[in-house]
Parts: C-alpha cells; structure tokens; sequence
C-alpha cells in the first residue's frame, strides 16, 4: 500500500481576562493547524515515488475566541427612576478560518454578540444582538502582503427589539424599533487586500455593491415616520455602488490580559467621491 506523506498539528490555548463586576469567562483556541504536501505515489509491487517535483501545501487554520459575562447591579437609594436594580448577561463569539495554498487564500469570519437586561419588578430587555459573516477569497502578488482581492459580507441582528415612549396619558408603551434583517447589510467588493500581520487586515474595494434590507415594514409604523436606514416607507431593499474600506482584526493579545479584536467598514457612494476632492 503507498501512502502521501503528511502532517497534521494541533495546537490550543486558552485564557481571557478575568474581571468585572460578579465575574466572567473567554476562551480563546486555535483549532488546528493543518499542513499537507500534495505530491503523487505510484505503485506496483512496492510503494515508489515519481522523481522529486514542486511540493504544493495548504494551510487551515482555525480560531474560535469566545467570551461571556454576567453581571448584577444593585442600587441603594437611587437617585433616578431609571436606577433599577438589573442583572445582565452579554456573551460574543468570534470565528475565523484560513485556507492558504500558494498565493491563493480564503478567509471566512463570523462574529455574532448578544446581551439580555433583566430589571427588577419591570421588564426584560435586549441590549445588544448582531451579526456579521465575512468571506474573501485573495490571490497574492509575488512575495507581498499585497493581494488581488474579492469580498462579500452581511450584517444584520437575529431578534426583534424594542423601545419605550410616553403616551398622552403618561403611560410606558412598546413599540417595534429594528427587527431581522431590518435594516439589514450585504457587501460585495473586488480591489486590493493589504495583510499587516497574521491578525489584522487592510481590504480597500475599488468596485463596491451595497444592499440595504428593510423586510418588517411594521417598523416604519411603529416608529411613526416615511423614512429609515436611507429607505422610504413600502421599500424592501436599495443598492449603492460605490467604494469602501475594511479593517479586520481579529482577537490578539496587545498586553498580558489585555485583548483587541476589531471589524470596521466604510463605504462611499459613487454620487459622493466628488466630494473627496474637498478634503485636505
């Protein structure tokens, strides 16, 4: 029987900062990283090779950073109504993954955060709930940390949130503010991807399509007005072309206990890279 050479490596840390106002937990770890030579095998009555050639690898690596906090905030003598004692949960979720081989590479990157707000004798409220997916595929110039570069990403939250006004008799009522994928983002882009280091990246989209959702019409009734997120009431979706800026950093520790993780996106409407030409 002939067999292909190869390694795999497994690697795992773990740790975060421990600190907050009852306590917490994170996790980081790196899955595994997963190198294989492909070369051919030829055999007959025993395993031979072919004469030696170019060997092609390629790399996964895969990191899973994962935090979470509960917290409980107990006030004695409030000054304000709206000082009341609450517990509150948050956790975040980061997925990167790369695939390299050659000067071709994919990255795919998901991050997603929650918090839930419970306050005593009154009402339980979401804090926080978004998401982001992020795939890119890049083909490197030569031996640079410059690559061609083709990107999508989407943005939006999972559940319906809501918000509190004053009747006219004085009353707290709900109402509907933002609700899946209202508003929600899609981004396509081709230019150039700059890698700093192994952690953080620099992808700027000369050709840019930008997608805003707004499936719940509901949400412009409840906020009383004809107009959100650049969409006029009856409205489902409006495209953009233009360009834009992503900065991608993923969870690394700048100090010991101490970590940085970013995702940031500009984007510029075609109508408005005029206006450029009055920076300075």
């Amino acid at each position: 029987m002939c067999t292909i050479p190869g390694k795999i490596w497994f690697f795992g840390y773990s740790g975060r900062c421990n600190k907050s106002t009852y306590g917490f937990s994170g996790i980081t770890l790196i899955l595994a990283l997963l190198v294989l030579p492909l070369s051919r095998a030829y055999g007959q009555d025993s395993c031979s090779q072919a004469p030696a050639r170019a060997v092609k690898q390629i790399t996964v690596v895969t990191m899973i950073d994962f935090f979470t906090t509960f917290t409980g905030i107990s006030y004695i003598n409030g000054l304000t109504s709206n000082e009341k004692n609450n517990l509150y949960l948050y956790y975040n979720l980061t997925i990167n993954n790369k695939v390299k081989s050659g000067k071709f590479s994919m990255t795919n990157y998901y991050f997603t955060e929650f918090g839930l707000r419970d306050y005593a004798d009154s009402v339980t409220s979401i804090s926080e709930d978004q998401y982001c997916f992020k795939n890119s595929v890049s083909f490197q110039f030569w031996k640079s940390k410059f690559a061609l570069n083709i990107s999508a990403n989407s943005k939006s939250q999972y559940f319906r949130h809501y918000e509190y006004k004053e009747d006219s008799a004085g009353n707290q009522i709900k109402y509907l503010y933002t609700a899946y994928l209202s508003p929600g983002y899609k981004n396509y882009s081709g230019g150039i991807k700059y890698d700093v280091n192994d952690s953080f990246t620099i992808e700027f989209g000369i050709v840019n399509g930008k997608m805003t959702k707004i499936k719940t019409q509901q949400i412009f009734d409840s906020r009383e007005t004809d107009k959100l997120y650049g969409l006029e009431k009856g409205t489902t979706k409006k495209s953009e072309f233009g360009m834009n800026l992503i900065l991608t950093a993923t969870p690394n520790e700048i100090l010991k206990n101490l970590y940085f993780e970013n995702f940031s996106q500009f984007n510029i409407n075609k109508s408005d890279i005029r206006h450029l030409r009055y920076l300075k």
